[in-house]
């Protein structure tokens, strides 16, 4: 415990080493917490997906899986104020401006706690018209409402957290978000199970069983996220002063840097939600295994997210030291690995998705639709390898536009009209959705690499 101790102070003093030498070990000592992190973050709704499929009713797995999806939606406006957060924050801390990294990480988290408050406004009065639009059953309307209201009640506190896990994630420190999602993760399991099903004096609440689970742990990892932040136990400090005291060419910059991101969010939970519909279109059966599958592949997001997230730091904090070639070989790098992995996982959905979708103990039709979608998503993995990766770094670059561009042809292009040619026209169902989809990802993964061929993000600054 020691030695951990002391590792941790030695880089909280200096930061990242930036160098050809480490740039394998910096790789993999981001990547990794942050795998971890994500992968905690993902269980949070794959635990409430999992366990509410013992419940074998498909009204209750279809609503807490659009419910997700809405949840999702609204959390792009946060994913937007954080990757500007974490780029700005990178490149100033590969330049040695620690004052100017906690100004931008005190304005960024002040910003998403209005946003969040907002939000979860909006959030409560439209749920029971968007599960009207997404065509749900009035049983899975009614379930679905009352399980986002009940995670709304502490998306003040949760929707924040994704911001601040970001400007962590800028200093370097990937590990910190990880304790803190791990923390969140083991509380929601346990309230989840606890709640769903009724333990001891516990009464068996079901869906708002799990909506009161998530909202208490979000609570839980939005309070510590807070806690860590002012304290300085991570590698970037945020006094009082500076979440407080307005600095408007900050909170301009970082919006200005947000908008790409949020039109890109705007762009994919549109199409998530046209998406949604018409899978909600196919009935109650191909939804619920839909879910299924979706939460399966998610765990295979992970090491794509890692990367990504590796590719921001490390290229938003070369350029801002000033090293255009490290940052180019921290691209190639982070994508090779990537690549690699996910590769590997693709495989073994394609030899056990039937086995992994049982595992989820819905019914049979359930299960052997998930499985084959499961099956065929081992398609996607290597286009979204190169995806997620490439984003991540054109992001850390200061190139908010590639990704959304990439996005936008995506959806426009993709996501909704081969989606609905192969599920509804063709009839192939369900299994229509999942080879709609694998094509919209190699779309988007080819779009990147060409953008990111022409060059232009080596030469963004934003410190």
């Amino acid at each position: 415990m020691s030695t951990l101790t002391s590792a941790s102070a030695a880089t909280r003093g200096r930061g990242l080493e930036l160098s050809y030498e480490r740039l394998n070990r910096n790789i993999v000592e981001l990547a990794l917490p942050a795998v971890a992190e994500n992968l905690l973050v993902s269980l949070v709704f794959f635990a409430d997906g999992f366990l509410i499929g013992w419940l074998r009713n498909e009204h209750a797995l279809a609503a807490v899986g659009l419910g997700g999806t809405l949840l999702h939606v609204l959390q792009g406006l946060f994913q937007a104020l954080s990757v500007s957060a974490t780029s700005m924050v990178a490149q100033l801390c590969g330049a040695r401006q620690q004052d100017r990294a906690a100004r931008v990480a005190g304005q960024a988290t002040g910003l998403s706690l209005a946003a969040a408050l907002a939000v979860s406004v909006l959030g409560w009065g439209l749920a029971p018209q968007y599960f009207a639009l997404m065509g749900a059953s009035p049983e899975t309307a009614r379930l679905g409402t009352l399980y986002i209201r009940l995670i709304l009640l502490t998306s003040f506190a949760g929707y924040p957290m994704s911001v601040i896990g970001g400007v962590m994630r800028g200093a370097g420190d990937t590990r910190t978000p990880m304790y803190i999602t791990g923390l969140m993760n083991i509380w929601n399991v346990i309230a989840a199970a606890g709640l769903i099903f009724g333990v001891g004096p516990l009464p068996a609440l079901g869906v708002a069983g799990a909506g009161i689970a998530t909202a208490s742990a979000r609570l839980l990892g939005g309070a510590l996220s807070f806690a860590v932040l002012v304290q300085g136990r991570s590698l970037i400090r945020v006094s009082p002063g500076h979440l407080v005291r307005w600095d408007g060419n900050v909170v301009r910059r970082i919006v200005r840097l947000s908008l790409p991101t949020a039109g890109e969010a705007a762009i994919r939970q549109t199409g998530s939600l046209l998406f949604m519909r018409i899978v909600a279109a196919l009935g109650d059966v191909a939804l619920a295994a839909h879910q299924i599958a979706v939460n399966m592949e998610s765990l295979s997001f992970m090491p794509g997210f890692g990367m990504s997230v590796a590719g921001t730091t490390l290229v938003g904090q070369s350029l801002g030291a000033d090293k255009p070639e490290l940052a180019r070989k921290s691209v190639g790098r982070t994508i090779a690995f990537g690549a690699a992995i996910m590769g590997a996982i693709g495989v073994l959905f394609a030899l056990f998705g039937p086995g992994v979708a049982a595992l989820f103990g819905a019914t049979p039709a359930v299960v052997a639709a998930a499985g084959s979608a499961i099956r065929i998503g081992a398609l996607e993995q290597i286009p979204l390898a190169v995806m997620m990766t490439l984003s991540g770094c054109l992001r850390g670059a200061g190139d908010m536009k590639s990704p959304m561009y990439a996005t936008l042809a995506g959806v426009v292009l993709f996501r909704v009209p081969v989606v609905y040619l192969f599920s509804i026209v063709f009839g192939w169902g369900l299994n229509g959705v999942w080879l709609g989809t694998a094509l919209d990802f190699t779309g988007r993964a080819l779009l990147l690499y060409a953008l990111y061929r022409r060059g232009a993000w080596a030469k963004l600054r934003l410190a």
